[in-house]
């Protein structure tokens, strides 16, 4: 077992990503991610999406915010309501 759910993963995906977690935090991601094929999925695709709007827009590492906060919302609705 990894020690953290899946909720928390999404949550973070995007900092994981980015590498901005700690290195702890990040190990217990990338343990998770090895063994959860939703998540692992998640994660591929996001960081596909990403790949392809940097090549598309021009730049190597940024998504205009716009873009970014529309197909967040598309993931979010996809996902449904999540208990707070």
């Amino acid at each position: 077992m990894s020690g953290i759910d899946c909720d928390e993963v999404l949550r973070e995906v995007e900092a994981y990503l980015d590498q901005e977690l700690p290195g702890d935090r990040r190990e217990s991601i990338e343990r998770h991610l090895r063994t959860c094929s939703p998540c692992a999925k998640r994660a591929d695709f996001q960081q596909r999406l990403r790949e392809i709007v940097a090549r598309k827009c021009g730049r190597a590492h940024a998504m205009p915010e716009s873009l970014f906060v529309r197909v967040r919302m598309v993931i979010e609705e996809e996902r449904g309501p999540t208990s707070a």
